[in-house]
C-alpha cells in the first residue's frame, strides 16, 4: 500500500477526531505538539484506523520492530533508550528529525515525537505483517 493512500485516510481520521482542518494536517506534523492530539484523541484515532484497515494498531509496535532489529541488544534501560536503541530508531523512524533522537531520550518522550508520517508507517507496518502471515 502506498503511503499517500494511507495519509489520506489518516488525515481524514485526525480531522474527524480533533476537528483540525485537513490542510493543517501534514505528513511532518507531530501528533502531540503540532496537532494538539492528547492521549484520549490518540486512542480514538488508532481505533478509527483499526476499523478502517481491519488491523490492530499499537504505538508499541514501533518499539517491537526496533527491538526485533536489535535482537539480544537491550533497547532501553530504566525507561531511557540505549545508544544502540537510538541508532535503530533513527534508522526505522527516519521521518523524525534526527536531532530529536539523541542520547537520554526516554520511551515516553519518543511517543511525543510521533508524526502523522509515523502513524502512516505504523499502519503500513501492520498491513505488511498481516500480509506476510497470510
Amino acid at each position: 500500500m502506498e503511503i499517500k493512500e494511507v495519509f489520506t485516510v489518516v488525515q481524514d481520521v485526525i480531522h474527524h477526531s480533533i476537528g483540525k482542518p485537513k490542510e493543517e494536517i501534514n505528513m511532518d506534523s507531530t501528533l502531540f505538539d503540532d496537532l494538539g492530539v492528547d492521549s484520549i484523541d490518540l486512542v480514538d484515532i488508532l481505533y478509527e484506523l483499526e476499523t478502517s484497515y481491519d488491523v490492530e494498531l499499537k504505538v508499541s509496535d514501533i518499539e517491537a520492530r526496533v527491538k526485533q532489529e536489535l535482537g539480544n541488544v537491550p533497547y532501553e534501560k530504566d525507561g531511557v533508550i540505549t545508544p544502540m536503541g537510538i541508532n535503530a530508531i533513527k534508522e526505522f523512524m527516519n521521518e523524525i528529525d534526527t536531532n530529536q533522537i539523541k542520547d537520554g531520550l526516554t520511551v515516553h518522550k519518543l511517543v511525543q515525537l510521533f508524526s502523522v508520517h509515523s502513524l502512516c508507517k505504523l499502519v503500513i507496518y501492520r498491513l505488511e505483517a498481516i500480509n506476510s502471515e497470510a
